[in-house]
Formats: structure tokens, C-alpha cells, sequence
């Protein structure tokens, strides 16, 4: 084989294989998707200024599923869609009735369904949330 035809082949295969990739990937809302592993809690600084804790930023406490295996995400180019390639954490947004069911839960493996968006904004310390359904 030519040179010229070994590139042109191995052109084809990339693109094939990421058009592949990307259909395995997680759609965001409105799809419901089901995710599981491990269920903690995790604090990160948050207003005013989202850096430190200790220099007088508020805590930011939530709930956080650490995944056994990673995921990716379609993208659509929106800010609340944004792709993204081997997450294995996920944020949890959830109702004060959720915490409190959940609580019991925390360290271990849990499965839960709800909708993926992208990280957007200083209160988001994932690049990847679900909004557990209820």
C-alpha cells in the first residue's frame, strides 16, 4: 500500500471510531439516564470568591457520586451541554427531602436516575450534574 492510502485509511478509522465514541456518550436533558457508584459528601469554597474556605469563603456542601466506571457527554455547543470525556464524579442536585433520604446511604453504592447538565456556574464543583428524580 501507498503512503498516501495508509493515511487515508488510517483517517477513516480515527473518524469512525470517534463518531462510535460519541454515541456511547450520555445525552443531557430531557433524557433520564441512570447512574451508579458511591455516594459521599464533599465541601468546596463558595461565596464570594469560590477559592478558600479558610480566607472566608462560604462552604459548599453536597452530595457527590463517585463512579465506578467513567463516562462522557454529548455536547451541543450551550453552556448547560458542554462535552466532556472521563467523568467519574458527578454532583447531585437535590431536594432537602433527597438529603435526608440519601444521608443513611453515604459511602456506600447507590444507583439513582435522573438529568445530566454541565457545570455553569461557582456552585457547580463538577463538570457533570444530575438532578435526581424524584
Amino acid at each position: 500500500m501507498t503512503i498516501r492510502l495508509k493515511l487515508l485509511n488510517l483517517l477513516f478509522f480515527s473518524l469512525f471510531c470517534s463518531a462510535a465514541n460519541a454515541a456511547d456518550c450520555l445525552k443531557y436533558e430531557p433524557d433520564t439516564v441512570a447512574m451508579s457508584g458511591t455516594l459521599h459528601r464533599a465541601t468546596f469554597p463558595g461565596r464570594p470568591n469560590f477559592e478558600s474556605i479558610a480566607d472566608g469563603d462560604e462552604a459548599e456542601t453536597g452530595f457527590y457520586l463517585t463512579l465506578k466506571q467513567a463516562i462522557c457527554t454529548q455536547g451541543n455547543g450551550d453552556p448547560e451541554r458542554e462535552p466532556h470525556k472521563d467523568v467519574r464524579e458527578i454532583q447531585l442536585v437535590l431536594t432537602p427531602a433527597q438529603y435526608a433520604t440519601l444521608r443513611p446511604q453515604l459511602g456506600r453504592q447507590v444507583q439513582l436516575r435522573g438529568k445530566l447538565f454541565s457545570g455553569f456556574t461557582g456552585h457547580h464543583h463538577a463538570d457533570v450534574l444530575l438532578r435526581v428524580a424524584q
